[in-house]
């Protein structure tokens, strides 16, 4: 029998991952240097998203925020068998997640919001990013298909973080290291960020 889903406050100002930790590495990695912009697959409520665009504002950064915004859409089980969409309705308590996530975002115009399943999701040959992170639908198939799309426009020295990296959802673990192993020689270094479940590839130069 699967675990219930706890019912957490109703703030939409929590990202749920701690962002912060992913600010600090772009500071201590220079990545506002780099020229680009940042990217976010899985915007969820937008708490995570205004965190970047506030990082982002100091530096003219755009946040180009992909989210197909149906909270029914991930049927990705963790360990104890609650599947993720469950955990989101959870969450928004009956609330629309596009209205959440806009009144939490109305405030930034350098936030660019993308609302698509992301596998549809495709930019110009000219897009640069420098940074970019995915915790968007958890099922394998779309871990490598947003760190593909990432990728192909992360610049030199640019990085990609994913969450819920050796935590509760082994099929996103396997994924990533399947593509940390794939991308071996394109990648200058691996830093995880155990405490928050995070992992980040560097690209090289």
């Amino acid at each position: 029998m699967s675990k219930p889903v706890t019912v957490p406050p109703r703030d939409s100002a929590n990202d749920f991952v701690g962002y912060e930790v992913i600010i600090d590495f772009m500071k201590k990695q220079g990545l506002q240097k780099l020229e680009g912009d940042i990217i976010e697959i899985g915007a969820f409520m937008g708490g995570g998203t205004v965190k970047l665009a506030k990082f982002g504002q100091k530096y003219a950064k755009k946040v180009y925020a992909v989210d197909i915004f149906d909270p029914r859409s991930d049927k990705t089980p963790d360990k104890n068998g609650v599947k993720m969409c469950d955990i989101y309705q959870a969450f928004l308590q009956g609330r629309s997640q596009l209205e959440v996530y806009q009144q939490t975002t109305h405030a930034f115009d350098n936030i660019v919001t993308v609302n698509m399943d992301s596998k549809k999701v495709s930019f110009h040959k000219g897009q640069k990013f420098i940074f970019g992170f995915i915790d968007g639908n958890h099922q394998p198939d779309y871990v490598r298909n947003d760190f593909d799309l990432i990728w192909r426009h992360l610049v030199p020295g640019g990085s990609v973080g994913f969450h819920d990296y050796n935590f509760d959802l082994p099929e996103v673990t396997r994924a990533i290291d399947g593509l940390i192993d794939k991308h071996r020689d394109e990648i200058s270094e691996v830093n995880e960020i155990k405490q928050s479940h995070i992992v980040i590839l560097t690209k090289r130069k």
